[in-house]
């Protein structure tokens, strides 16, 4: 018991006196990097009523006048409330702290080392469950919202996921959009490190110009790739490294009271990017 409390001790210093400076030359997705770093806690940055988009700076998203500038040194004895303020006065954003799995706020009152030590919970699900019901939970958002898949069980194909140190890809297609010259495209959802997105002519033909025109630019996270017409990964928010299992979603999908909330961000931002490239279809022509 005294090696557990000293262990817990060190913890609480370590968060402590822990600190870092902010400025306005920070993008958000370093600042939220940082702060988890350094205190345990989540932060979340607004722009307006949304979650601020991780590239951009601090500086880029700031709002309303009179706004300081300059450096904020962030330590570990400094109050939520004192510090959520100090970045609204200094750089003219929004910032709220939350728990260590992002799933609830914390209250202004405590410390934000205190934040990174607020308890959660969490069940004893072991990685392979946790992406069987990723895959499981995924497939039935989707078929919700209209998208023809034919659901499939991915557990033998999680545990050799698991045994093997090459990647087996694996994953769902689904059409997403029907050409005037009588093509579908696909939209492939599948498994490497994390889980990543493919979009192609549902015949295999890749290097299509038109296609990729379309594609090219639509979304920050898809790019052109000599595989696929466009390739892709989800934004850091809903990012899941199954090889690594250190991803900050980690958090939402083991917490049984935030897992299902969790899933549906994952399936709105697949469906938004989905919606932005059957408009560029559109556009494009096809």
């Amino acid at each position: 018991m005294g090696i557990i409390n000293k262990l817990i001790n060190n913890l609480k210093d370590n968060f402590t006196m822990a600190e870092f400076s902010i400025n306005g030359r920070m993008t958000v997705k370093s600042l939220r990097k940082q702060f988890k770093d350094s205190f345990g806690a989540s932060l979340r940055v607004y722009k307006g009523a949304k979650f601020a988009p991780e590239d951009a700076t601090l500086a880029s998203i700031r709002s309303g006048e009179n706004v300081k500038g300059g450096e904020l040194v962030c330590r570990g004895n400094l109050q939520v409330g004192n510090f959520e303020a100090k970045m609204k006065e200094m750089f003219g954003i929004t910032v709220q702290v939350a728990n260590s799995d992002n799933t609830k706020l914390v209250s202004d009152n405590i410390t934000l080392a205190a934040a990174g030590r607020e308890a959660v919970a969490t069940d004893d699900w072991n990685n392979e469950q946790l992406q069987c019901y990723f895959w499981d939970a995924l497939q039935d958002l989707l078929i919700a919202k209209g998208y023809v898949i034919e659901k499939k069980d991915f557990s033998k194909d999680v545990e050799d996921y698991y045994k093997s140190t090459r990647y087996k890809r694996y994953g769902v297609t689904f059409n997403i959009y029907r050409t005037k010259k009588k093509k579908d495209v696909t939209f492939t959802i599948y498994m490497l490190q994390t889980y990543c997105y493919g979009i192609k002519y549902s015949d295999d033909v890749v290097k299509d110009k038109d296609l990729e025109e379309a594609i090219d630019g639509v979304d920050p996270y898809i790019h052109l790739d000599k595989n696929w017409a466009g390739f892709g990964t989800s934004s850091p928010r809903y990012e899941l490294n199954f090889k690594t299992m250190d991803s900050e979603g980690f958090g939402k999908l083991k917490n049984p009271t935030a897992r299902a909330g969790f899933m549906n961000g994952v399936a709105n931002e697949i469906d938004a990017l989905i919606k932005k490239l059957v408009e560029a279809f559109k556009k494009k022509g096809l």
